[in-house]
C-alpha cells in the first residue's frame, strides 16, 4: 500500500473586496498613528523628537502600503488566502483599536513597526510569515495570541 503525501493547500487569488479591506485596514492604522503623533505634538512634543519623526515615517509607509493594496486589486495570490486574510484582519483591527486614544509614543512606534513587518510579510505571500507577523501585531496591540 502506497501512502500519498499530504496535498498542500491551493493558492487563491484575493478578491477585490478582500484587497480593498486590506487597504482600508492599513489606511485606518496610518490615520491612527498620525493622530497619536498629532496628539503628542499638541501635548508639547517637538517635531524633531525621534519618536515623532519615526511615527511620521510610519504614516507615510503605511499610506503607501494601503495605496498599493488598493491598486493591486485581485493580483495577490496566497496559499490559504481566507486564513491569511482572517489573521490579518484580527491583527489590524486590534492595532487600530489600540491606537484609539493612545498617548504613549513608544507604544505607537511598536504597533506601527509591527504593522510594517506585516505588510512586508504579506508581500512574501508566505502564510507562516504572515501568521507570525499578524501575531506580532496583535501582541504589540495588547491582544493575547
Amino acid at each position: 500500500m502506497k501512502i500519498s503525501p499530504p496535498v498542500p493547500p491551493t493558492a487563491t487569488t484575493l478578491t477585490d473586496d478582500q484587497m480593498q479591506a486590506l487597504a482600508q485596514s492599513f489606511h485606518d492604522i496610518a490615520v491612527g498613528i498620525g493622530q497619536v503623533r498629532l496628539d503628542a505634538i499638541t501635548a508639547g512634543s517637538k517635531l524633531t523628537d525621534p519618536g515623532i519623526v519615526q511615527l511620521q515615517g510610519y504614516v507615510y509607509s503605511l499610506m503607501n502600503t494601503a495605496a498599493g493594496f488598493a491598486l493591486q486589486a485581485a493580483n495577490l495570490t496566497l496559499t490559504s488566502a481566507d486564513q491569511a486574510v482572517n489573521q490579518i484582519s484580527v491583527a489590524t483591527q486590534a492595532a487600530d483599536h489600540a491606537l484609539d486614544k493612545l498617548k504613549d509614543i513608544d507604544k505607537a512606534v511598536s504597533i506601527a513597526s509591527s504593522v510594517i513587518v506585516l505588510a512586508m510579510a504579506i508581500s512574501t505571500k508566505d502564510l507562516d510569515q504572515i501568521t507570525s507577523a499578524a501575531q506580532s501585531v496583535a501582541a504589540s496591540a495588547g491582544l493575547a495570541t
